[in-house]
C-alpha cells in the first residue's frame, strides 16, 4: 500500500517536472483515495482504457496521456464523462507527459535507444540520441523495436509502393522511409508528435531518426538527404516509459500493478 500523496511526491521528485515546460499537469490530476493498494497504468486516458481499467478495480491510474490542461479546466463533454468515471469509483488519477517523454533512465526514447545497445546516449530536444555501436542493420533495430512496442499477433507485414520515388514502405508494422545507409550510425530517438524535428536531427548528424508520427513533407526530406526516417506510431512508441515506470513501482512500493493495452492505429 501506499498513500495518494506519497506517490504523488515520489513521482515529481522522480520526474522533476518543473523542468519542463509543458501544456498540462504533470502529476495528481484527479484526486481519489487516500490509500492506494491497486494502481492501473496505461498509455493514454479514454473511456475504452477506462472500462477496461475498472475491471481491475484500481485505486489510481498512471498514464502518459493525461487530461490536457493547465490551471482551472473546462470539464464538458467527454472528458466530464471520463472524471465523472473516476469520482464516481474514487480513483486518482496520474499524468505524466513530457517529464516520461525526456527522462534518461525511465523515458520512452532512452529506452528504446538501450534496448539495441545504443551508446553514448544524450538528450536531443524531447528525445534523444546514440551511437550504433552493435552494428545492427536497420531491419534488425527494426524487429527489436517492435518486440518491444507491439502487442503478440500484431502485423508486421511488408508492403510498399514501388513506383513512388519516395518509397514508403511498411515493415514490423512501423512506416519506414529506406532512403539512409543499412547500417545506421547516429539514431535520434523522440516518440509521439515528432516529426517536425527530423531536420533539425538531420543538421545534427544524425543518419538515422525514429520518430511517432509523419508529415507531407518527410520523404521528401528523407529522399533528398539520403537518411532514414521511420514512423513507430504515436501510441506505440511511448509504451515503454509507462511499462518501465510500473516495473519501478511494483519494485519500491507494495502494490499491485497492472498494464492495459488499448491498441491505437495512430
Amino acid at each position: 500500500m501506499v498513500l495518494r500523496d506519497e506517490l504523488n511526491r515520489f513521482l515529481a521528485d522522480l520526474y522533476q517536472y518543473q523542468n519542463f515546460d509543458d501544456y498540462c499537469e504533470n502529476g495528481l490530476q484527479v484526486e481519489g483515495k487516500e490509500k492506494i493498494k491497486n494502481i492501473v497504468f496505461g498509455v493514454s486516458f479514454n473511456r475504452p482504457f477506462l472500462e477496461k481499467a475498472l475491471e481491475q478495480e484500481p485505486d489510481a491510474i498512471i498514464v502518459h496521456h493525461g487530461i490536457f490542461q493547465q490551471g482551472v479546466f473546462k470539464l464538458t463533454g467527454v472528458l466530464k464523462q471520463r472524471v465523472k468515471m473516476l469520482l464516481d469509483h474514487d480513483i486518482s488519477l496520474f499524468g505524466i507527459h513530457l517529464p516520461m517523454d525526456g527522462h534518461l533512465e525511465l523515458g520512452h526514447n532512452a529506452l528504446l535507444l538501450k534496448s539495441i545497445d545504443a551508446e553514448g546516449i544524450e538528450p536531443f530536444e524531447l528525445g534523444a540520441w546514440g551511437e550504433n555501436a552493435k552494428g545492427h542493420t536497420l531491419d534488425r533495430i527494426l524487429e527489436i523495436f517492435h518486440k518491444e512496442l507491439h502487442p503478440e499477433g500484431f502485423a508486421g507485414e511488408n508492403n510498399g509502393d514501388e513506383s513512388s520515388i519516395f518509397s514508403l514502405s511498411k515493415k514490423h508494422g512501423f512506416l519506414i522511409l529506406e532512403n539512409g545507409p543499412e547500417v545506421p550510425k547516429k539514431i535520434a530517438v523522440i516518440t509521439g508528435g515528432s516529426s517536425g524535428y527530423y531536420e533539425k536531427a538531420v543538421e545534427k548528424g544524425m543518419d538515422t531518426f525514429f520518430g511517432g508520427d509523419i508529415k507531407e513533407k518527410i520523404p521528401a526530406i528523407s529522399y533528398e538527404t539520403r537518411t532514414n526516417f521511420v514512423n513507430l506510431g504515436h501510441y506505440y512508441s511511448e509504451k515503454p516509459g509507462v511499462l518501465a515506470l510500473k516495473k519501478l513501482i511494483a519494485e519500491k512500493f507494495v502494490v499491485q500493478t497492472d498494464y492495459i493495452e488499448i491498441p491505437n492505429p495512430v
